[in-house]
């Protein structure tokens, strides 16, 4: 049997940014919960949480929770181990509460119940994902409010729950603290939605571009919707391809000329191709795309300056506040006080 190849040289040539993640996500799964829903969502975060597909939980962590380290058995009757229990649900930003399929007779323990309960006691966002909403609507905790449901168990949703207005036609529904998803692809948007509030639009763009995603669809409705298809509409997939591969390098730094043969093609081809659909080399679109994050976390985050330089790309603080002025009329530090002080006003 021949040695596997040593593919180590592709993976990260600089260490992850030293931050706590800015978005936890606890997912608490029923019996016979669906596979799908569950891993479009958790790839999506774990694309998001590193540069490429690194997969160390940098910007995102998740963990599958239940009352006791049993395996949960999926709809599909492929099992997976909790990786934490049900104490200390402050610790995440958001709860999952992850359905399945309606016709279990496996009932649903009363450890999730008490869950969403704690959830709600904590005041922490809630997610019903699949048929997790069904869940909430047991609870009353949906009563007046609207709900994201498959269209095909809207009529269920309807007869048991007259108090709840169902919506089929959204992948995601948020009404007050309470996110609703029905699952399947539809995981992706709320993966879009989570992200792109607690880490930025650049996290969420890099995500769907790796996912080969459609974009326009997913981040409709969201508050990412405006800068995401920045030269997506190219029609030469070098320079689209390009622009996905800048993305997923924001702070692993490359030369040009290695993005230019990664698409197959040449510096200076790129370059030309770069200056002929989107009017501007491939170096400064680069820059603005980290300038944009840098831009988002300054007013989003309270990172030091020096911190957001390396998270973006920049050599230095220096380096980021030299170009940061030149977009934005700005320093960064005069950025953050005022969005602070429009905040307080």
């Amino acid at each position: 049997m021949a040695d596997r190849t040593d593919y180590q040289w592709i993976g990260p040539t600089m260490p992850p940014p030293e931050i706590e993640p800015p978005l936890k996500v606890a997912i608490v799964p029923t019996p016979d919960f669906t596979l799908m829903s569950f891993s479009c969502l958790v790839e999506y975060l774990r694309l998001a949480a590193d540069e490429s597909d690194f997969s160390r939980q940098v910007y995102c962590s998740w963990s599958l929770l239940a009352a006791d380290d049993r395996p949960l058995v999926s709809s599909s009757g492929l099992a997976m181990l909790p990786t934490a229990d049900m104490g200390n649900l402050e610790q995440y930003d958001v709860v999952v509460f992850h359905g399945g399929t309606m016709h279990s007779t496996k009932p649903v323990p009363q450890y999730v119940y008490d869950g969403i309960q704690q959830a709600v006691d904590k005041n922490l966002p809630i997610v019903g994902l699949c048929t997790g909403q069904f869940l909430l609507a047991e609870m009353g905790l949906l009563d007046g409010r609207q709900c994201a449901v498959h269209f095909s168990l809207e009529p269920l949703l309807r007869k048991h729950f007259p108090k709840v207005t169902p919506i089929s036609d959204r992948p995601v529904v948020e009404d007050g603290r309470f996110m609703t998803c029905p699952g399947g692809l539809a995981s992706i948007n709320l993966g879009t939605q989570l992200v792109s509030k607690r880490c930025g639009a650049s996290r969420a763009e890099k995500v769907l571009h790796y996912l080969m995603a459609d974009k326009k669809s997913i981040f409709e409705g969201t508050a990412a919707q405006d800068q995401a298809f920045i030269g997506e509409h190219c029609l030469d997939r070098r320079v689209v391809n390009a622009i996905g591969i800048m993305r997923q390098r924001m702070y692993e730094r490359c030369d040009i000329s290695d993005i230019a043969q990664q698409v197959g093609t040449t510096k200076r081809e790129l370059t030309r191709l770069f200056n002929r659909y989107l009017r501007v080399p491939p170096a400064e679109y680069w820059r603005g795309i980290r300038l944009s994050a840098a831009h988002w976390m300054v007013v989003n985050t309270d990172r030091s300056i020096t911190q957001i330089a390396y998270e973006c790309g920049f050599t230095d603080s220096s380096h980021l506040i030299r170009w940061f002025q030149k977009r934005y009329k700005l320093t960064p530090t005069a950025l953050r006080r005022a969005s602070i002080s429009a905040s307080v006003h």
